[in-house]
């Protein structure tokens, strides 16, 4: 939680930053292997931690910067002129961060955080909003090939795959064989749960639902080798029940999410979304009285504690947002707020329930954190991607794999994020983060592609209608 560059060594971070320039020049034709190799070093950082002082991180970024970098130059002709108002608005809000970041504070950030370091703050920022914001950048302007993209969308769904793995040896006596054993250490935090490789269940729950939209476009398209269709069925058929094993409210929804987006938008398959969401919906009402309790070993999603938790900390963010409304209290303080200014939902919530802790409430947080300047540019930001990828949606065609399926997903992508900002702080889930920000990416710049050959009735396309 104190952010990826924690605990870096700066002689390690410039070896590393020397060979991934190096590396970064070597790629300079296939800049989608630095995408790739950036988000398994996010999918791993948890992982790989105990084995290395300095985040591998650090080396894919300066990787992928590298060969964007190079890339840039070598497409003088046909390079982006502009970075649009999406890119406008990112920035705006990363200069909002880092004004709060370089301004003083009646609270510092160490403030219940014992691993802190004078590199926490900036690495908080890294990984919470300049990755994800670099990587949209680049799925937008620089993943220019069909190829690339079939790259990226099949490295986020054997990650996915891998995850729903994971679950599958964790709950059926595996354990030994599992790698990493987040999930069954005695010390952790969310015991008996599927938390996948990234150790947290609501960003699991992220990664399957993102593996069952992305193996749901594979399995349309009639143009895919059968040996990849059936793979891709396999492994939405495990991200489904990986999810169910998280035993994790916010994963499940984001499982009907993904089931009711496409069984509402789906164009040409929609009838595996409509199945499939059918048939969980049959098991949850005949296991109703199962799924409400708060035995989640035995799949119910009650918790009592946990509503007590989120309701003291919204009661936190409040008090804090009325104190401070402009500018907050500064990024990465909600900790140190919720230790000193703690506040009581009511009477009827224990006080104790929620205290010293992060914020588990995303745009509350940013609220607490960084005032209404923060948090409305952080809207401002979300609000044009959902924007910009329903007109994707709308412009693509149905037939390609660059077309609206692609939109459809990145679409899926971002409902589930927002969504799951109800639970959880999406700052500290920066592979989660990650991977939506880069579809969304990809999505818009295919659309802009695509700009200008579309015909009037791509443009008026029907929306919902019968296969």
């Amino acid at each position: 939680m104190t952010g990826l560059l924690s605990g870096a060594d700066l002689g390690d971070l410039l070896v590393l930053g020397v060979a991934a320039v190096v590396l970064g020049l070597l790629s300079v034709r296939r800049p989608v292997v630095a995408v790739i190799a950036m988000l398994l070093a996010l999918f791993l950082h948890v992982a790989l931690a105990p084995y290395s002082r300095t985040p591998p991180f650090w080396f894919a970024l300066a990787l992928l910067l590298g060969a964007v970098f190079w890339w840039w130059l070598d497409h003088h002709r046909d390079r982006p002129r502009s970075i649009g108002a999406i890119g406008w608005a990112m920035g705006l809000y990363l200069g909002w961060i880092v004004y709060s970041m370089v301004s003083p504070h009646e609270l510092s950030a160490a403030v219940g955080n014992p691993s802190y370091t004078r590199m926490a703050v900036p690495g908080f920022v890294v990984s919470s909003t300049v990755i994800p914001f670099v990587l949209f950048l680049v799925g937008r302007l620089v993943v220019n090939r069909a190829s690339a993209l079939r790259a990226v969308l099949w490295a986020l769904l054997l990650m996915a795959g891998y995850s729903a793995l994971l679950a599958v040896m964790q709950f059926h006596g595996l354990e030994r064989w599992m790698w990493p054993r987040l999930n069954t250490d005695p010390s952790a935090t969310w015991i008996g749960r599927a938390n996948g490789v990234t150790g947290q269940p609501v960003e699991n729950g992220i990664v399957l639902a993102l593996g069952i939209a992305i193996a749901m476009q594979v399995i349309s398209r009639g143009d895919e080798p059968g040996w990849r269709r059936c793979s891709a069925a396999v492994i939405a058929v495990g991200c489904g029940y990986g999810i169910y094993l998280t035993h994790t409210r916010a994963a499940w929804l984001s499982g009907a999410i993904v089931l009711v987006i496409g069984a509402s938008l789906a164009v040409g398959y929609r009838r595996w979304f409509v199945v499939t969401l059918g048939a969980v919906t049959a098991i949850i009402a005949t296991h109703w009285s199962t799924f409400t309790s708060a035995n989640r070993t035995a799949g119910g999603i009650g918790s009592e504690s946990e509503v007590d938790d989120r309701l003291n900390m919204i009661r936190t963010a409040l008090w804090a947002a009325e104190r401070k409304p402009l500018a907050g209290w500064g990024i990465s303080r909600f900790q140190a707020v919720n230790t000193y200014h703690h506040q009581q939902w009511s009477s009827e919530v224990p006080w104790f329930r929620g205290y010293g802790i992060v914020s588990h409430e995303n745009e509350l947080g940013i609220l607490a954190e960084l005032g209404l300047i923060g948090l409305g540019l952080w809207v401002l930001v979300v609000a044009l991607i959902a924007h910009r990828l329903w007109t994707a949606y709308r412009r693509l065609p149905d037939s390609r794999v660059t077309g609206s399926p692609l939109a459809l997903t990145a679409l899926i992508a971002l409902a589930v994020f927002i969504v799951s900002g109800f639970t959880v702080d999406l700052r500290f889930l920066s592979f989660g983060t990650s991977a939506v920000f880069l579809l969304a990416g990809l999505a818009i710049g295919w659309s802009d592609r695509y700009r200008g050959r579309a015909t009037p009735e791509l443009d008026q396309k029907v929306l919902v209608r019968s296969e």
